[in-house]
């Protein structure tokens, strides 16, 4: 069957012949919270993962729709929150997957705590699954980032970063998921979250800023009614041939 990806924003046209399309929807990934400048006094939080929506949708031949793709959120820099990742989409509101939330930063002896991952509950599809949660900043030696959580996949939800003194290891990903960025050791940024979806890891205490995560992506396929198709060319060809007949 056809198959069209979108890994950013767009415009989808429907082909001839399809009235119906299988759209998959992943949001994207939230950023990492940036650890305290000090030593051993604040990790950031891995960014939460994105959440996957998928629904069969009526669609009428040669309209356009609108695709939507959440951009992944930005890591925050040194004793800074990360930003949520952006909502995906089709059609504004026919299928729609939410981002991660943020981690957050570490400051004054407190690391952050991990951002939640895409609720599957605030989406709109008839299959749903949620993001892992981020990690939460390392709160012995306030030293390492949390992981950031993988985004859902199409048929599990997302798992969860971890946290550790060493910087936690970002969320596995399950089958059609992005995994989540590890978080950084003491003085080390988080890594970035991985495609679709994934989030970002936070940074260790001592400078380390947290990371970005992943865009979100749409997933479109089709089948064409080949009776359909069908229909049109044979009256395109009995057309045709009154118009020749006419001219003879």
């Amino acid at each position: 069957m056809p198959t069209d990806t979108f890994t950013s924003s767009g415009t989808w046209t429907a082909p001839s012949g399809v009235s119906s399309a299988d759209v998959e929807c992943w949001g994207g990934g939230g950023g990492g919270g940036g650890g305290d400048a000090d030593f051993a006094d604040g990790a950031g939080g891995g960014g939460g993962g994105g959440a996957y929506s998928k629904s069969t949708v009526t669609v009428v031949p040669g309209n356009n729709y609108t695709i939507t793709v959440g951009a992944g959120g930005s890591g925050g820099g040194v004793s800074a929150d990360g930003t949520d990742g952006g909502d995906t989409s089709f059609n504004v509101s026919s299928v729609i997957a939410k981002g991660g939330a943020k981690g957050l930063k570490g400051l004054n002896g407190a690391s952050g705590n991990g951002g939640s991952g895409g609720a599957s509950g605030s989406g709109t599809g008839t299959t749903k699954f949620s993001g892992g949660g981020g990690g939460n900043g390392d709160t012995t030696g306030l030293l390492g980032g949390g992981g950031g959580g993988s985004s859902a996949g199409t048929s599990a939800n997302g798992n969860s970063g971890g946290s550790s003194s060493s910087g936690g290891a970002g969320g596995s990903a399950p089958t059609g998921g992005g995994a989540g960025g590890n978080g950084g050791a003491g003085g080390v940024n988080g890594s970035a979250g991985n495609a679709p979806g994934g989030g970002g890891g936070g940074g260790g205490a001592s400078g380390g800023t947290g990371a970005s995560g992943a865009n979100g992506k749409v997933v479109i396929t089709y089948t064409p009614d080949i009776g359909n198709v069908q229909l049109q060319q044979v009256g395109t060809r009995q057309m045709h041939n009154s118009f020749v007949l006419g001219q003879q």
